[in-house]
């Protein structure tokens, strides 16, 4: 599974949160961690920076985990992403719309250009699942028992579909399948409700016969975004997975479900690499 995280953190008070989050992930497998805070060229460490990042450091220890750390200089997402590069990582670990460096929320920030670059999955815990050190234990430490993994049939399957399948070999993993098709007379005319169905229901024999005792399909219709959205913020979910896409826009940098998941989640998200760096060469060689 995610035997060795990269944690970023800001230092900020929410990434107290975000830190016990990343300490209650035995679920996933996570024994080794790598502590990251990329240093402000513009302004550099302070003494109580300093004394934060040792305390974060100490928490994972007296979690079980064997703690490494770093401390680069420049850029928070390409030092993240390289050192997870180098260091043979499975999964990175951060916050999303909380202070200091991530402050910006997810379009246009750290965490976003970290999922743009990342070779392995994300797993962001947004400031509301993960609001001081309690709140964050107790939302990575239940993060497998009800799992909604939002599936794009008319995208590539494949990166999420490989996730899903490791976190429901999990112990404990309860995983729902969903996509949801939209209302449009071109989906009806194609006959996309049934084709969702199909591919879903194949992926979910898939998963059982590896091993995964709990999965269930879904298929609903509407508008994917504002669905998926609202079941993000319903409460009925402990983790949803998505596979975002690359678009040629900031302001739709990982296309509209992802953004507008990502502002709404109350459960932390894991998210599949979206190859954007990969796509980026291949258009520069077309």
């Amino acid at each position: 599974m995610f035997s060795r995280a990269v944690i970023a953190t800001d230092l900020s008070p929410s990434s107290e949160g975000i830190v016990a989050c990343a300490g209650s992930l035995h679920a996933l497998g996570v024994v080794d961690a790598l502590l990251v805070h990329a240093i402000d060229l513009s302004r550099g460490p302070s003494a109580e920076e300093d004394a934060s990042f040792a305390r974060q450091a100490e928490a994972l220890e007296a979690a079980g985990i064997a703690v490494h750390v770093e401390t680069p200089l420049g850029y928070a997402p390409h030092a993240i992403c390289s050192l997870a590069a180098t260091r043979e990582a499975d999964l990175i670990v951060m916050g999303t719309h909380g202070a200091g460096l991530f402050h910006t929320g997810f379009s246009g920030s750290v965490s976003s250009d970290v999922v743009r670059l990342s070779p392995v999955p994300v797993l962001l815990a947004p400031a509301s699942a993960a609001s001081t050190e309690d709140a964050g234990r107790g939302a990575c430490a239940r993060l497998l028992r009800s799992v909604l993994v939002a599936l794009d049939i008319d995208a590539p399957m494949e990166p999420l579909a490989w996730l899903a399948k490791t976190v429901a070999l999990a112990p404990g993993a309860r995983l729902e399948l969903l996509a949801v098709v939209p209302l449009t007379f071109e989906a009806v005319r194609e006959g996309r409700e049934s084709r969702a169905g199909h591919l879903l229901g194949e992926l979910a024999d898939d998963l059982r016969r590896a091993g995964a005792p709990d999965v269930v399909v879904s298929v609903h219709r509407g508008p994917p975004d504002e669905l998926i959205a609202s079941y993000a913020s319903s409460g009925r979910y402990t983790l949803l997975m998505l596979a975002p896409g690359c678009q040629d826009t900031i302001e739709k940098a990982f296309g509209s479900v992802t953004n507008a998941v990502i502002r709404r989640s109350a459960v932390p998200l894991l998210l599949a690499p979206p190859g954007c760096d990969i796509a980026a060469h291949q258009r520069g060689n077309t």
